[in-house]
């Protein structure tokens, strides 16, 4: 989502900080349904490769995710992993991982997708603008998926 639809939405309303995230990010209720189930995915495995990542946007493709529910994984790279990736609430790092050829256990390093823990302080700023906004998406992405740990 452009800058202009986030201050737009600002000055259109006050963003509840209950809102869904996925709703606070994406416009189209297609576009929320499968950043949710995303989120809800990559909650059960807390970082994932580039391939693991691939293999769940051809899963979400052929609608194995959900039964019914199909979103083109062209349009998940483009509309929700780089939104996530570009306002930070996901980086790539590089972590070991243990392979094992033969008798012989050696680390390699892979890249992963990390959740990140946005360091906002307790107070939002005043008023209803662009910095509000940020907060509050900040707030509740450290809600949903950090704080919980």
């Amino acid at each position: 989502m452009g800058l202009r639809v986030f201050t737009r939405k600002a000055k259109m309303q006050l963003i509840p900080s209950e809102e869904d995230i996925c709703e606070l990010l994406f416009t189209h209720n297609k576009t929320h349904h499968a950043c949710r189930l995303f989120l809800n995915w990559f909650k059960q495995y807390g970082a994932c490769t580039r391939s693991e990542l691939s293999r769940f946007a051809w899963d979400l493709e052929a609608g194995k995710i959900e039964e019914g529910f199909k979103y083109r994984r062209t349009s998940f790279y483009r509309q929700i992993r780089k939104p996530l990736l570009t306002l930070g609430l996901i980086i790539i790092v590089q972590r070991f991982g243990e392979k094992q050829d033969f008798d012989v256990k050696s680390f390699v390093v892979r890249e992963k997708y990390v959740l990140v823990r946005q360091p906002i302080p307790k107070r939002p700023p005043d008023g209803l603008n662009l910095p509000r906004l940020m907060w509050t998406i900040c707030k509740r992405w450290n809600d949903e998926f950090l704080e919980k740990r």
